[in-house]
């Protein structure tokens, strides 16, 4: 009778803590997310080697990944509800504050261009692209701020500007004729430099207008990011451990990025893996002066209207606050010892 008593009384006790606190049940079990991404090339390797080795599993997230394209849309897509966190960067974000979203930047992984032009071969010069067919993903992404960028800084009249959709369609526009020349991000811009098609402007080149970009990194929107601090966290944290593994086992990566992109090519695949050594940051915190550059840059391309942009402090655009909590703990300097 006695053990019958205890056992009872621990059962109470266990009733007692459940009813008082649901969160330690809550806390044990995954997080579901939506997490539209983009674009469906090497800029969303980190993410693709997370999910593929179960990091975001290990680290309590469960993510529904979705490749989106274009960074406009998903923006269109979280505005609209269907999902509180995406892997982009770049001019979306400062758009959709600057109309009145909540869409923030909360971890950069790729401060800088990545992206390159290629056109048929025999046009040989930048004075050549006057009233040719120029693909991007869509209006408003990281593809079109590239290319105004160009066409300003070369001050090029004529372009025709189309969005293909995504990058395999602005492959299959180009190798079949449909369009003159397409901006490009890695893989894509190696296999149109094998196929014959010449590279106008590569990321040197973008990189060399002097101003910085982010080219890719996580957003939430605030509000969400704000009530569900921990869940961010976890996601960047899951992010830099993709990264981490992604650099340091060439074969597993090769791997990864031969299924998901369906690359087989064994010069294309050692490319791919080099990139993503050279490419991605160690500590993925927003830099204050590229979301500086990008507001004045898109608005020197009329992308944005300059009288909300000087009104709108560059804070306004990210929080770094979850990228530093990863930093004060220490997981930052352990991870890349």
């Amino acid at each position: 009778m006695k053990e019958i008593s205890f056992s009872f009384s621990i059962l109470r006790i266990c009733l007692f803590l459940l009813s008082a606190a649901p969160g330690l049940v809550l806390a044990q079990q995954s997080a579901k997310l939506a997490f539209p991404y983009g674009p469906l090339g090497l800029n969303s390797v980190p993410w693709i080697v997370a999910k593929e080795i179960r990091i975001f599993e290990k680290n309590g997230l469960d993510l529904d990944m979705v490749y989106v394209g274009a960074s406009a849309v998903i923006v269109q897509s979280m505005l609209s509800g269907s999902s509180n966190v995406a892997g982009f960067g770049g001019p979306a974000v400062i758009t959709n504050v600057l109309r009145g979203g909540d869409i923030i930047q909360v971890a950069a992984m790729a401060p800088y261009f990545t992206q390159s032009l290629f056109v048929r071969p025999d046009i040989r010069d930048l004075r050549s692209l006057e009233d040719k067919k120029i693909g991007i993903t869509r209006f408003g992404s990281v593809t079109d701020f590239a290319l105004r960028s160009i066409i300003e800084r070369h001050n090029i009249k004529g372009v025709n500007v189309l969005q293909m959709g995504g990058f395999p369609e602005a492959v299959a526009g180009l190798s079949r004729g449909a369009i003159d020349g397409a901006v490009f991000s890695p893989p894509h811009n190696f296999r149109m430099l094998k196929e014959g098609f010449r590279e106008l402007v590569s990321q040197k080149d973008l990189r060399a207008f002097g101003s910085g970009f982010l080219t890719q990194g996580i957003v939430a929107r605030r509000s969400f990011a704000a009530t569900h601090r921990e869940i961010i966290v976890r996601l960047i944290k899951s992010t830099v451990e993709g990264t981490k593994y992604a650099v340091t086992n060439e074969d597993s990566t090769k791997r990864i990025i031969g299924k998901y992109l369906g690359i087989s090519d064994g010069d294309l695949l050692r490319r791919s893996y080099l990139y993503v050594v050279d490419t991605f940051v160690r500590e993925p915190f927003v830099p204050e002066s590229v979301m500086q550059a990008m507001v004045q840059r898109m608005v020197e391309v009329n992308m944005i209207d300059v009288k909300s942009a000087q009104a709108t402090p560059t804070t306004a655009y990210y929080d770094n606050s979850y990228v530093a909590e990863l930093k004060q703990t220490g997981f930052l300097d352990n991870i890349w010892k």
